[in-house]
């Protein structure tokens, strides 16, 4: 019998050469030559395993306390979250068109992908995820093998407030997650702490590496590109927190505040003319300033202790109004006058517009999308602006979008999807906002 003669690596002659076959070709994109580089910082918290978040390990409690006291932070935050997951996500196939001579994307019938994408489980990560993503620029992705070991079967999130990175090792490499809802108290060695696994994003032979270890469980992890940083990526919308427009946004109604308990309880003003002083004290002239004012002062409580207390209510104060015999016009007395508008109420507003503007600016968002700044008479823009705006930002998504997509990525690779699928790519099912002279407001695309 002869032996088969292979003329490439994928195609044989067979039968003496009676018969081509072709066995496929296993596509990669080769071997390295050497492996990436992990740059490493110097070891400056000694004695303990964990790389702190912060200089006091409680950079994200912290980032989440002040924002807790804004009106506008987390609502914007949640807004940007929805917006990056859109409306699920679906797996498709990169094909060429070769009429229209580009490439296009076909979805993909595949019950077992199908079936993992729309687990709640699966939904559940895309807005966890996209909610730590816009809040910390890190996310903690959680993968789950099967009991066999032969496929991930579960993607979630662990709380990013909740997580910090084991000290890089000698060769520069996460090998750790510590998992606490305590920090910054919590420690490694807490029996609360939970250690998971950490894969390395980098190594070009991550999926092989945890298809061999025994290992059930791993933190895929996924950040922002930061520059400078190394173990936790930095929001852009930071600067906003450690400028002095957050301060400022918090002053103003406590600003606010502070000058409504004192005045707009007071519904009435009682004006003493200069000549009741003299008619009521006849050595009035005789006395010193220090004297006269401290006379004003006593009449001032002697007034406060008639119209204060529960027990005071219904009483009046007694006021003489005199007239001049020779002219018939009334002589000054006392007067009780009601306040209209003792403020007019746009005193800060101007400071808060400035502070709101700049958060928008931080966060990258169009006013028109999500309505102008707090103040009067501001406009937020037409339906032809937020839609153009709308439109502008989701074409923008996507390099934040691939981020949110590496961990399932690497799920495809892990369970042969990618190889069942060699083009396989996911897809955001986005709605894109069109002029009503289309005959309709929205249209479904995929970004």
């Amino acid at each position: 019998m002869s032996e088969p003669k292979y003329i490439t690596s994928n195609l044989a002659l067979v039968g003496g050469g009676n018969l081509l076959v072709d066995i496929g070709e296993v596509l990669n994109l080769g071997e390295l030559s050497i492996k990436p580089v992990n740059p490493k910082i110097k070891d400056s918290g000694a004695g303990s395993d964990i790389a702190t978040w912060g200089e006091d390990n409680d950079f994200p409690q912290r980032v989440i306390e002040m924002a807790e006291l804004s009106t506008e932070i987390p609502t914007m935050l949640d807004w940007k979250a929805r917006l990056l997951i859109g409306k699920g996500v679906v797996a498709m196939e990169r094909y060429f068109d070769t009429e229209k001579n580009k490439y296009q994307y076909r979805e993909i019938q595949d019950d077992e992908i199908d079936l993992f994408l729309t687990d709640t489980t699966t939904k559940r990560y895309f807005y966890e995820a996209a909610t730590d993503f816009v809040w910390f620029a890190n996310i903690f992705p959680e993968l789950i093998k099967s009991r066999d070991g032969n496929t991930i079967a579960y993607i979630g999130t662990q709380d990013a407030s909740f997580c910090r990175w084991k000290k890089m090792d000698d060769k520069g490499k996460i090998i750790l997650c510590y998992v606490n809802a305590n920090f910054p108290e919590a420690k490694a060695d807490d029996k609360e702490t939970t250690k998971i696994d950490v894969i390395d994003p980098y190594d070009f032979e991550k999926v092989e590496t945890v298809r061999k270890s025994r290992v059930g469980r791993y933190i895929y992890p996924v950040s922002s590109p930061s520059p400078g940083k190394i173990y936790y990526q930095l929001a852009h919308w930071n600067g906003f927190i450690t400028s002095t427009w957050a301060e400022i946004s918090r002053m103003v109604p406590k600003s606010k505040t502070a000058m409504m308990k004192q005045l707009l309880s007071a519904k009435y003003i009682l004006q003493i003319p200069f000549s009741y002083w003299p008619s009521a004290y006849k050595d009035w002239a005789k006395l010193t300033s220090e004297q006269q004012i401290e006379i004003k002062k006593s009449k001032v409580k002697e007034i406060n202790a008639q119209l204060t207390g529960v027990e005071a209510s219904g009483r009046t104060i007694l006021s003489e109004v005199g007239y001049d015999p020779a002219t018939g016009k009334e002589i000054p007395g006392w007067k009780i006058t009601p306040i209209e508008k003792a403020i007019q109420g746009g005193e800060n507003l101007e400071d808060s517009r400035e502070a709101s503007q700049h958060l928008m600016r931080a966060l990258d968002l169009d006013p028109t999308l999500v309505g102008d700044s707090p103040g009067k008479n501001m406009g937020s823009g037409s339906g032809s602006d937020k839609r153009v705006a709308f439109n502008a930002k989701v074409a923008l998504l996507n390099p934040h979008r691939e981020l949110l997509l590496e961990p399932l990525y690497f799920i495809a690779e892990y369970n042969g999807w990618k190889k069942k699928y060699p083009r396989l790519e996911f897809k955001f099912i986005e709605v894109e906002l069109e002029t009503l002279d289309k005959g309709k407001t929205s249209k479904e695309v995929i970004n």
